[in-house]
């Protein structure tokens, strides 16, 4: 290939060049001031629940994608489950 060849070459855009959709973001812990359990979230996540996430950062891994919702909130409901046991710690957290 030569130089002019090389110029006229468009180039390919990676996938981590493209601009990322944000991804909505579902809340499934337990109810907490200004943050409802199986809220929804499109632009970033409140206030209230980044400070409760900055105090006890288990909160985060109750925060899932819409996409996943079905498996986390089958997974919530499964006495002994990982999130169940979470979303527990994080109920006596709000007490």
């Amino acid at each position: 290939m030569n130089e002019t060849e090389k110029k006229q070459t468009v180039k390919k855009v990676t996938a981590k060049e493209m601009p990322q959709k944000e991804e909505i973001l579902v809340y499934i812990g337990p109810d907490i001031p200004s943050v409802k359990q199986y809220t929804t979230y499109n632009n970033g996540l409140p206030d209230a629940l980044k400070e409760k996430i900055k105090e006890h950062p288990f909160f985060n891994s109750l925060v899932v994608p819409v996409a996943k919702l079905a498996r986390a909130s089958a997974e919530l409901a499964r006495e002994g489950s990982a999130l169940n046991i979470l979303f527990r710690k994080a109920d006596k957290t709000n007490r």
